[in-house]
């Protein structure tokens, strides 16, 4: 730093060998003289370049200097100076130049690094080791009882949620840690990258279940309502004279559609001899559909206490029917609910955007020239420059309002779940849609 006697100039922000942590900062420069300012004498030279006259990024008064370096022209990591020159009305002249570095957005303290390169060695190391005592296990059992994996899945079926949430999950946390894996040790990546990774792990982990939650739902849907049909036409069968065994006999060789399969193992079952509200109860166990389930041990029980058991049947089938249709009723009504729920989190994003547009325009403005509070506002200045630590860049911002909207769209979704179809997973799809629109929105519009 070198100065001559005249003006006394004082540099806020960035101190001279401090540190920043964002690509476009601001330059601000206090001066002062007994005799007054030469407004006209004030000149920013900044890595080379006369930026004084560039009216739209550099603001002049007789007590302050603003910079503001644009996105054009955002700096790179290292050290850059910055000169300025003031005089006063006297003639006299000060020169100040200094030095700052830029560095990379520091996402965690140090001590507080997470070493994701040992996660993943410990990881595989424990795959390994895992792997090993089940390959003993297997050879152990083949050799004293004649173990075979066509023999084990032959009587231990593949559970369907192995394929569609356990081994996603797996997949997912897989991915992301050698995401971050890559991220952390490639240099000249964008700045969300980890981000990035982490909802595209997410969206492998979750979308499979996500995916078939909402095929079950609609084939529950479509299973009532075949059930429902399915017991009107047996009430009617059993009014033209056929007792219930019989009735779902004579069914069975005509439905040939959601229930056409399950009608065949329960007319096979009557026909080797097996009781009918023992197989209408176990029907109803084999859907998904609590709906179902209620109604065929309902009409099960009838059956075993006797009399008129197809007006039992027709008042169940008719029931049922009234059922889904007020569920179908309650669905469309709370269809605007939801299409409100998407606009008000179109509307938080909005804002947020808005918010992180205009933010950079405030920082580094001098209150003192709306409140008057000039020592104040000086000492907290002063404070603030001191401790880079406790300035906010705007990359920081946009990085913890995405967290908060991720988040957000993930929880809205699975309360649309809850709140709409009473079961929360139904409510993965929504999260997944909103999850997708807004990091899509964050990616074009601020990352």
């Amino acid at each position: 730093m070198q100065a001559q006697e005249g003006p006394i100039i004082e540099i806020v922000t960035p101190k001279p060998n401090g540190t920043v942590y964002e690509k476009q900062p601001e330059i601000i420069v206090n001066y002062s003289a007994e005799s007054g300012i030469d407004v006209n004498s004030i000149k920013l030279i900044f890595k080379g370049f006369d930026v004084t006259d560039w009216d739209e990024i550099t603001t002049i008064t007789s007590t302050q200097l603003t910079h503001k370096v644009p996105e054009i022209f955002a700096l790179d990591e290292g050290m850059h100076n910055v000169t300025v020159e003031v005089s006063d009305k006297n003639g006299d002249k000060a020169i100040v130049t200094w030095s700052f570095r830029v560095e990379k957005p520091i996402a965690l303290k140090e001590g507080e690094a997470i070493n994701v390169l040992e996660i993943v060695i410990y990881l595989i190391i424990g795959f390994v080791l895992v792997s090993l005592g089940l390959l003993g296990y297997i050879l152990l059992l083949k050799k004293t009882r004649g173990f075979t994996f066509e023999k084990y899945f032959a009587q231990h079926p593949l559970q369907k949620e192995y394929l569609i949430l356990y081994m996603p999950v797996v997949l997912g946390v897989i991915f992301i840690l050698l995401g971050f894996l890559y991220v952390e040790n490639t240099p000249d990546l964008p700045p969300f990258s980890l981000e990035y990774v982490a909802i595209a792990g997410f969206f492998i982990a979750i979308t499979p279940f996500a995916i078939d939650s909402l095929l079950e739902k609609r084939q529950i849907l479509k299973n009532e309502r075949s059930f429902a049909q399915f017991l009107f036409e047996m009430a009617d069968a059993m009014r033209g004279g056929l007792d219930p065994s019989k009735a779902i006999i004579e069914l069975a060789k005509t439905d040939s559609g959601t229930l056409g399969e399950r009608l065949k193992i329960a007319s096979d079952s009557i026909r080797i001899g097996r009781p009918f509200d023992d197989i209408i109860t176990s029907m109803g166990r084999s859907f998904k559909s609590d709906l179902i389930r209620r109604y065929s041990s309902i009409i099960g029980e009838a059956s075993k206490i006797g009399g008129e058991t197809a007006t039992v049947i027709f008042r169940a089938a008719k029931d049922m029917d009234d059922f889904i249709k007020v569920k179908l009723d309650r669905t469309r009504e709370l269809t605007m609910q939801t299409s409100l729920i998407y606009i008000s989190l179109a509307v938080l994003v909005i804002i947020i955007y808005l918010l992180l547009t205009i933010f950079p325009s405030f920082e580094g403005l001098d209150i003192s020239l709306l409140t008057g509070n000039t020592k104040g506002l000086a000492a907290a200045t002063e404070q603030a420059a001191a401790d880079t630590s406790a300035r906010v860049s705007v990359l920081t911002l946009k990085r913890r309002f995405f967290h908060v909207v991720a988040v957000n769209s993930i929880g809205t979704g699975i309360i649309i779940g809850e709140f709409v179809d009473g079961k929360l997973k139904y409510g993965l799809i929504h999260s997944l849609i909103m999850l997708l629109a807004t990091t899509i929105f964050f990616a074009i519009m601020l990352f």
